[in-house]
């Protein structure tokens, strides 16, 4: 092992019940074992993956755990079996493993690894804990990162080392929301150019979903969203039309005012599908496609677009993970284009948090004041 090999402290934000603030506490953090990898964070994004967790839409399998999971950072200790990740290097942590063994990671499908189920349980991918609190309880790591913290452990599986010349909160962004919008227009719906595309929730996923629209060549991109100001950046994203969302909003009309009376080719659903799915599906014209990169909370059950529709309209619904690509192309690719200037990161920032403030990171979140916070640690 190479770096610090004893424990240590540090300070993270703690999930210790639904509803509850997340709580900024000093825990104790053991060294890496032979797999994993000792990270100094600089820069978390906000997701409203998090979110969901706080408001208790999501199970996680324990409390306490450290939250966090868009994280870009410093690598300060590897262990011995760790290969191609060295002390001092810049890495973006994944929110899914990528533990190359799998038929999925054999295929370079790393997004569809079947680790992917232990994200939320808390302990580390050898089922044993880094983390402990004041009182001595072990702590669990979200989405094996745990990145709202001064310092995490992980496992190399989830560690992609990026460029040093690339900003932290950059890096931060394309390990999570950035390739998921991006790749859900490339990959998932795979856009052409001239084709017509609206993005419901112009927020992490949505607004990224507007640029790869825009890269991809599509003509009419329609953005959508309950916040003007958003809207208003969104046509510096690349959006052509705007739609302001809202009571007494026949959303499925406007888009087909907008593209010639027969709706959208592609429809991106980035903001709670139990309340959008229908209005996207019904947006979209014959054949089209609807993709869904936003998460509903685990108690809806059902679908709300009726199955004849899709039949008739010969609709095609797709979730989209990732972007629908491997993380480990994923984010390269997307900080590729952001160095050569086709793709807006920094930009995506609209405030910027200290950990002590990170409740009001998610207050604002909630309330719609950000694209993206990022949590400053470094």
């Amino acid at each position: 092992m190479s770096g610090p090999s004893a424990r240590t402290t540090t300070r993270a934000a703690l999930f210790r019940g639904v509803g509850q603030p997340l709580s900024v506490e000093t825990i104790q953090l053991d060294p890496p074992r032979p797999t994993e990898v000792h990270v100094r964070m600089v820069a978390v994004g906000l997701c409203h993956t998090d979110l969901h967790v706080l408001r208790g839409e999501r199970q996680v399998g324990m409390q306490p755990m450290v939250m966090g999971h868009e994280g870009a950072g410093v690598v300060e200790a590897v262990g011995a079996a760790v290969r191609d990740i060295e002390t001092g290097d810049h890495v973006a942590l994944t929110w899914l493993p990528a533990c190359g063994v799998c038929r999925w990671c054999r295929a370079g499908a790393h997004h569809r690894c079947a680790e992917s189920s232990r994200i939320a349980r808390g302990p580390q991918l050898d089922g044993t804990y880094r983390r402990r609190d004041a009182a001595g309880r072990d702590v669990g790591s979200f989405c094996l990162v745990g990145a709202f913290a001064e310092r995490t452990v992980v496992d190399q599986a989830s560690v992609v080392v990026v460029d040093k010349s690339i900003p932290f909160e950059v890096a931060a962004l394309a390990s999570c929301g950035v390739p998921a919008g991006v790749g859900a227009v490339t990959n998932a719906a795979r856009v052409r150019s001239g084709d017509s595309v609206v993005v419901i929730g112009v927020g992490g996923d949505g607004m990224n979903a507007v640029q790869g629209a825009r890269l991809a060549g599509a003509k009419v991109i329609i953005a959508v969203d309950l916040h003007a100001w958003k809207l208003d950046a969104a046509r510096t994203f690349g959006a052509t039309h705007t739609i302001q969302a809202g009571a007494g909003v026949d959303l499925p009309a406007r888009v087909r005012e907008l593209t010639e009376g027969v709706g959208a080719d592609h429809a991106f659903v980035c903001v709670d599908p139990a309340a959008t799915l229908l209005d996207a599906s019904r947006a979209t014209t014959v054949g089209g496609t609807v993709v869904m990169t936003g998460l509903t909370p685990e108690s809806v059950a059902t679908t709300p677009v009726p199955p004849i529709e899709l039949l008739r309209g010969q609709k095609t619904v797709i979730g989209s993970v990732y972007g629908s690509a491997s993380q480990r192309t994923g984010i390269p690719e997307v900080l590729r284009l952001y160095r050569q200037g086709s793709l807006k990161l920094g930009e995506l920032v609209s405030r910027r948090y200290r950990l002590d403030e990170i409740n009001q990171g998610y207050a604002d979140l909630a309330a719609g004041r950000n694209l993206r916070g990022v949590l400053q640690l470094g």
